[in-house]
């Protein structure tokens, strides 16, 4: 009697046991589910970032071919201007430095701004400096 008794209750908690199991694969099978869901969702929402992204980088490149073509010209045009302009005035810089002309005189009848009547004054100086070594 005993031994059926002890049966019983054996049979009994392999039967909660197996409840148990079976009540917490279910619960790992739908928590599992929902991690997938919830994956397939974050990997959505990163596409989407990316397109968005990727879309902006490539208006953003436009812009900066545009802008680059823009200095480019903006470039070409200064150095134009200062080869046609430029080279006049400063080789009239130059003549007055030789017959001993002073950056203020530059500034007046050169239309040079200070800083590059300085910056004549002090190439022709250095050239005359190298001269004189040579």
């Amino acid at each position: 009697m005993e031994s059926q008794w002890l049966f019983n209750l054996l049979l009994v908690l392999q039967f909660v046991m197996l409840l148990v199991l079976v009540t917490w694969a279910f619960r790992m099978s739908k928590r599992i589910k929902q991690l997938k869901v919830q994956q397939m969702e974050a990997g959505v929402d990163h596409k989407k970032q990316v397109q968005v992204l990727a879309s902006g980088s490539i208006g953003m490149g436009r812009r900066l071919v545009a802008i680059e073509k823009k200095l480019n010209l903006a470039v070409e045009k200064q150095s134009e201007i200062l080869s046609k302009e430029g080279s006049v005035s400063y080789n009239r810089a130059m003549e007055l430095l030789e017959m001993g002309a002073t950056i203020d005189d530059l500034v007046s009848k050169c239309g040079l701004i200070r800083a590059e009547a300085e910056l004549i004054s002090l190439l022709k100086k250095e050239s005359r400096k190298n001269s004189d070594y040579h």
